[in-house]
């Protein structure tokens, strides 16, 4: 048997970073399953071409919006300090190939909460069909990969130090999906105080006033900081998202 031992690819450095200060938090997750026939139908009103992803963002992002406590993070040290945020902000991963390596990058919505379902799309979509380049919305991971990965990790942490700029660059929520593969959910890892994932949408028997029917569903995650959310108010957030998403309107 032989092994081959190569560098730390370049092009994931931020994907690194990442993980190693995501490891500073104390992670605890929720699921839920969610009937997705309003937002199938709500898809076939729109005259967009609205995600499932978008929805789930602005779904959340109203609710986050509503309790303070979900805006909070913590800001650790010999004096512990929790510092909420006044606004909402959203991070969505992406599927990228950089130069020939695949690997995830990260857009963020400002103020989610006050946009349409319609705008929040057009974000999404903005980072969805950029490249890696020098001149995208992805320039700063272009950037990176000149850079040694002790560098990496110490311009994340300086960048990122100040609860203010992590929301900026990081969210106060995020939002991976795996739904383009046949996998069931996903548990997210989180540098801020939630993150959500979605699982695969799949036609599945539920029980609708006593009858068995057959629906669209997917498994939504809650991954939250217990460091400064309580369980209780997780499930009430992740209850929240779950019943927007399902009572679906407009």
């Amino acid at each position: 048997m032989t092994a081959l031992v190569a560098s730390f690819p370049a092009e994931r450095a931020h994907t690194y970073a990442f993980l190693r200060d995501a490891r500073g938090t104390a992670h605890v997750f929720l699921t839920a399953d969610v009937d997705a026939t309003a937002l199938r139908d709500a898809r076939a009103r729109s005259n967009a071409e609205i995600s499932y992803v978008s929805y789930v963002v602005k779904a959340a992002a109203d609710v986050l919006a509503q309790y303070p406590q979900a805006r909070s993070t913590l800001r650790d040290g010999l004096l512990p300090r929790v510092v909420t945020l006044s606004d909402v902000t959203a991070k969505v991963l992406f599927d990228k190939d950089f130069d020939g390596t695949r690997c995830v990058a990260a857009g963020t919505i400002g103020a989610p909460d006050k946009a349409s379902v319609a705008v929040i799309q057009s974000q999404i979509d903005h980072y969805k069909t950029a490249p890696i380049d020098a001149d995208g919305p992805f320039a700063p991971l272009w950037e990176l990969r000149r850079i040694p990965l002790w560098a990496v990790r110490l311009i994340y942490n300086l960048l990122l130090g100040k609860p203010e700029r992590r929301a900026r660059f990081q969210g106060t929520f995020s939002v991976t999906s795996v739904g383009h593969r046949d996998v069931r959910s996903i548990l997210p890892m989180i540098a801020t105080p939630i993150g959500l994932g979605m699982g695969r949408i799949a036609a599945t028997p539920v029980v609708r006033d006593g009858d068995i029917v057959v629906a669209p569903q997917f498994t939504l995650s809650l991954a939250f900081d217990h460091r400064v959310l309580d369980g209780a108010l997780a499930a009430d957030l992740l209850t929240e998202i779950k019943l927007k998403l399902e009572t679906w309107d407009s």
